[in-house]
């Protein structure tokens, strides 16, 4: 990675954590007044500018990628990251569900590169971690699926999110995956995993942001949703980067 290209990934990732403090400050605020608003501007307009900003990290890589198909498969799927963030902004969140499991299939494709392979010469502790992990997520959408069985029999925008909790849950497991068995480069590994994981955790958040009434727990939702949401794009956006002569 050249030296030009090391300060302007620092100068998006400075700018990243600026807007993020803003934006975040302007959510928490809500606690204070018990305002039960969706957003405060700026704040919904300064969140879909750092979504924009982790696009250009991984539209970025070129020469500096773990590979040529790698590269074009992740800025593929940060592609439809921003339609479907777009999706979201105007209303369309049928859409932007079905545009998200796009991606979703698409990190799926990159981050299992390499995985048959890999679980068959894989050790016992591994192969277990990964059996334990699997059971973890299928119990969760287990759960999900009780919980909320009444809203996904009677709409289609609850069945098309339960679908699509099923392909994040295998995107995970895939993430997890990659780290386990070092399908990627460890650094790598490990920001595929951390950025899964907090890839999960935001959109849960986003279906109890949905289900949910105006209040303390509603509120809580939505204010932790970017929380996870960024450091998810902007770790998958690092994972395309070639670590081993920084």
């Amino acid at each position: 990675m050249s030296k030009l290209k090391k300060l302007y990934v620092s100068i998006i990732l400075f700018i990243i954590l600026a807007l993020s403090i803003w934006y975040l400050t302007l959510d928490f605020s809500r606690f204070f007044s018990r305002n039960y608003s969706y957003d405060i501007y700026p704040s919904a307009m300064l969140k879909r500018i750092n979504a924009i900003l982790a696009v250009f990290i991984a539209w970025a890589v070129d020469k500096d990628g773990l590979s040529l198909r790698d590269s074009r498969r992740m800025k593929a799927a940060f592609i439809f990251i921003i339609l479907g963030e777009a999706a979201f902004a105007i209303g369309e969140r049928a859409i932007g569900v079905g545009i998200f499991t796009v991606c979703q299939t698409l990190l799926i494709v990159r981050n299992s590169t390499g995985l048959k392979y890999k679980l068959k010469h894989a050790s016992h502790i591994q192969k277990k971690r990964l059996i334990i992990s699997g059971f973890i997520l299928m119990l969760i959408l287990a759960v999900f699926s009780f919980m909320f069985a009444s809203l996904i029999k009677l709409c289609s925008a609850f069945i098309a999110a339960y679908l699509y909790g099923i392909v994040l849950s295998i995107s995970l497991w895939a993430g997890l995956a990659a780290n386990t068995l070092e399908l990627l480069p460890k650094r790598n590994s490990v920001m595929v995993a951390v950025g899964m994981i907090c890839f999960y955790c935001c959109d849960v958040l986003v279906g109890l942001d949905a289900v949910m009434e105006a209040g303390l727990p509603w509120l809580w939702a939505n204010s932790l949703i970017w929380i996870f949401y960024i450091p998810a794009l902007v770790l998958l956006a690092l994972s395309c980067y070639r670590y081993n002569n920084i």
